[in-house]
């Protein structure tokens, strides 16, 4: 945003404080080449900007994706810390929340159809256990979900600061050129 800032007042102030100042059709094409420099740069910022806050859709099989091979390692280094209990790979984590969900599944059906009252109890306590563990597995799901899209953006931001490092360098050579045109030395 601050090379927005920037651009604007580069390309909105500067022009029409010096346009006195241009004399002659190397100096006007020295400034016009100046100007559309400094455009470009503002142009790119803004676009490297908006790349960082562009929605991405981010699921599980992203986090296979080429640039987040650092985030693998890190969980293949700790998985315990990334699923718990439920595995060491996402498939096995995926697996975990089938097999629990299949089994409140089961439960609940034979609960319905169970008239012990001792034997619901016991079917009860079964039941709450995979519910659960649906829960748990779930956020460590919707977690990881969330840490790849972190992993997603954070990359995004990385590769769209060198991006507007680069158009300010635009910017400045833009304006430094619209300046020597006005240079009446």
């Amino acid at each position: 945003m601050a090379t927005a800032a920037v651009g604007a007042l580069l390309l909105g102030g500067f022009p029409l404080a010096a346009i006195g100042k241009i004399h002659g059709l190397g100096d006007i094409a020295l400034a016009a080449g100046g100007l559309a420099l400094a455009m470009v740069g503002v142009f790119w910022a803004i676009w490297w900007t908006g790349e960082v806050l562009t929605p991405r859709f981010t699921t599980l099989r992203s986090l296979q994706d080429p640039p987040l091979a650092d985030l693998r390692a890190e969980i293949a280094a700790a998985p315990e810390l990334f699923f718990g209990p439920f595995g060491t790979t996402v498939e096995e984590l995926g697996r975990a929340c089938r097999l629990h969900t299949a089994v409140a599944v089961n439960l609940t059906a034979r609960l319905a159809r169970e008239r012990d009252e001792d034997r619901s109890a016991e079917l009860n306590r079964a039941l709450t256990a995979a519910r659960v563990n649906i829960a748990h597995a779930t956020a460590r799901r919707r977690a990881l979900v969330e840490l790849v899209h972190a992993w997603q953006v954070r990359g995004a931001l990385r590769r769209a600061r060198v991006q507007t490092m680069l158009a300010s360098l635009l910017v400045v050579v833009g304006a430094v050129l619209f300046l020597l045109a006005t240079d009446e030395g």
